[in-house]
């Protein structure tokens, strides 16, 4: 095994947080998620709705777990550092745009911004 630095293991863990807040979380990835689990926020709490079979349940699991997600996208990036020689620029890229989000995130909660709502047109 390579030896690994201090700087590819920050950036590594950068670009895991970045894939798995994707995968959990942003309104991009809303349309694929929705077809392994249905999210209803209307209640105190948010209910959960598993689709199809085994294999979307179990994703569906994954999907709305962040710890979950995080487990098997650290897993697919090590065996994308293991596959691929030169996919750690891939990774570099990730890695800055999880240090935007979260500067842009730390900016937004200290300046006191509202979230970001999507307004429709009637």
């Amino acid at each position: 095994m390579e030896h690994v630095t201090i700087l590819d293991f920050i950036v590594f863990c950068l670009a895991a947080y970045r894939i798995t807040h994707f995968l959990v979380f942003d309104k991009v990835f809303e349309p694929v998620r929705r077809y392994f689990v249905v999210r209803d926020f209307a209640g105190p709490l948010p209910t959960f709705t598993l689709q199809g079979g085994c294999i979307r349940r179990f994703i569906g699991k994954v999907l709305v777990c962040h710890w979950c997600a995080g487990v098997w996208t650290a897993g697919a990036l090590a065996f994308g550092l293991w596959a691929v020689d030169s996919i750690t620029w891939v990774y570099t890229a990730l890695a800055a745009s999880a240090v935007l989000s979260l500067i842009e995130t730390c900016w937004t909660k200290a300046v006191g911004f509202p979230e970001m709502i999507e307004r429709r047109e009637p």
